[in-house]
């Protein structure tokens, strides 16, 4: 039996590759502690490993302005990726119970600076595209943090780094829940295994909505925006009326950000706070996404093409990989009821969308996802 110290935080899609592979490593018979906000728990209830609370509290989905890019990054950067708290947290664990593996979100530097400095084996789990923290405009707007990232590894007795990537690629294992298809254009590390997507985590709510589909007499469609907050009400908003002008049937899920009360719906839409889109996906036509890499993945795993509105952080180049797979249409988070729906309409009517996101569904079903991250973090055990 292994011992394996898994280091996350409550982002909400990062939950489900994290959470999936934490199962699978006590399914296999492994020690497992879980690192986290005490709002994973309250949301996601119990995953089967021993639960540590982060004694710093989850508080980015607070902002006044959800729609200040720049200040998101600074928050992200003080209380998440460089954050003195976590950083003293798992340097506490670590000398409160031994372990023999580390596994890290890719976002939490500083957590990993305190994984090596530990002399421990240590995983970064990439739960957005490899590729947007090898470069581009995501890694240009963390560029202030690289600095006090340095201060921070060297105080440790820590070589510094140059850049974001050279700090994952000092990682014994990255593990990207992404499949390489739909990066064509990434230079993988030689340290980078693409699990793909781990679809078989336990849900983000407790005590989800279960609903009858239907008997297929109109095509289903499942409109699901952000779970945190990104100020995405007026643009929920947009598509709801859109999609009611349309001969389907839709289901809103809104997250716990959003109160299903204050949407208004027409008649062929239902509205409800989460139902788990596995139970949705194979009868549904279309999926109408702000492109969160969980929804994304999660959508072409059954086949089913999208439109993606997408409104931050990774879901710009999310959105824009299944624009160029073919597999839906992207429209700016500007788009108004009459472009929603015409792109909707689209999807549904050419075929070659749905042909599209099929084909990725075969390319997923191929990869190994938890089972082949328990593969390599069990390797990295024995190499110890």
């Amino acid at each position: 039996m292994t011992r394996y110290l898994v280091v996350t935080w409550d982002g909400a899609g990062n939950l489900l590759p994290t959470l999936g592979i934490t199962r699978a490593l006590v399914a296999a018979g492994h020690d497992v502690r879980l690192l986290g906000h005490d709002t994973i728990r309250e949301r996601c209830g119990d995953a089967g490993a021993r639960f540590v609370v982060l004694p710093q509290p989850q508080g980015w989905d607070e902002m006044e302005n959800p729609d200040d890019t720049e200040a998101e990054i600074e928050l992200l950067l003080d209380t998440l990726c460089l954050s003195t708290p976590i950083a003293v947290a798992v340097a506490g664990e670590l000398e409160r119970e031994a372990a023999d593996v580390v596994l890290v979100d890719c976002m939490l530097f500083s957590a990993i600076n305190v994984a090596q400095a530990a002399g421990l084996p240590t995983a970064a789990l990439f739960h957005t595209p490899y590729t947007v923290f090898r470069g581009g405009p995501l890694v240009e707007m963390f560029a202030p943090g690289l600095g006090r990232l340095n201060v921070h590894r060297v105080g440790l007795g820590l070589a510094p780094v140059t850049s974001y990537p050279e700090l994952h690629d000092s990682c014994e294992v990255v593990l990207a829940a992404v499949p390489g298809e739909f990066e064509p254009g990434a230079e993988d590390a030689a340290n980078v295994l693409r699990i793909g997507p781990v679809l078989d985590g336990p849900p983000l709510v407790q005590n989800p909505t279960h609903l009858d589909v239907g008997d297929g007499s109109a095509p289903l469609v499942l409109i699901s925006l952000s779970t945190s907050e990104q100020g995405q009400a007026p643009l929920l908003q947009r598509i709801v009326d859109a999609v009611g002008t349309l001969p389907v049937r839709a289901v809103v899920t809104t997250g716990p950000s959003l109160d299903p009360a204050t949407v208004r719906a027409a008649a062929n839409t239902q509205v409800v706070s989460y139902v788990p889109h596995g139970e949705l996906l194979p009868s549904c036509s279309a999926v109408l996404t702000h492109a969160g890499l969980g929804t994304v993945m999660a959508a072409l795993a059954d086949g089913v093409p999208m439109v993606c509105v997408p409104m931050g952080r990774d879901q710009f180049f999310n959105a824009e990989m299944v624009q160029v797979l073919g597999a839906g249409r992207m429209l700016m988070p500007d788009a108004d009821t009459a472009t929603i729906a015409e792109a909707t309409l689209a999807v549904l009517n050419d075929a070659s969308f749905g042909v599209a996101a099929k084909r990725m569904a075969g390319t997923i079903a191929d990869c190994s996802g938890a089972a082949g991250a328990v593969a390599a973090l069990e390797g990295l055990a024995v190499r110890r």
